[in-house]
């Protein structure tokens, strides 16, 4: 998976599009589609470094480091992806009901 794919996901599970992450960060919006395009190869570690910090995710996430911890993370950001997809069909009553299983599994 590519920069800007993983960048995608993590907005796509965070539910905001690319240009409020450009604003939260404090990059122009053409960053992203640069990278999209190919016309940008690779973004800069300063860049990267406050995409990671917005989402609370380790570097090594975006810049390809670690290969291992990186199977291990886009594994977990494929599950991640396949519960919020599924959420979207859930009603209130349903997300409310796995908030609470979720809440009890993970102690917070």
């Amino acid at each position: 998976m590519d920069t800007y794919e993983i960048i995608k996901q993590l907005c796509d599970e965070k539910g905001i599009r690319l240009s409020v992450l450009a604003s939260g960060i404090g990059v122009r919006s053409s960053v992203f589609t640069e990278l999209k395009m190919g016309r940008t190869k690779k973004l800069s570690v300063s860049t990267l470094g406050k995409i990671a910090d917005y989402f609370e995710v380790p570097l090594s996430l975006l810049t390809g480091d670690d290969a291992g911890t990186d199977e291990k993370q886009n594994e977990l950001f494929r599950k991640r992806k396949l519960l919020f997809d599924l959420s979207k069909k859930a009603s209130e009553e349903d997300l409310d009901k796995i908030l609470r299983i979720v809440d009890a599994l993970v102690g917070e």
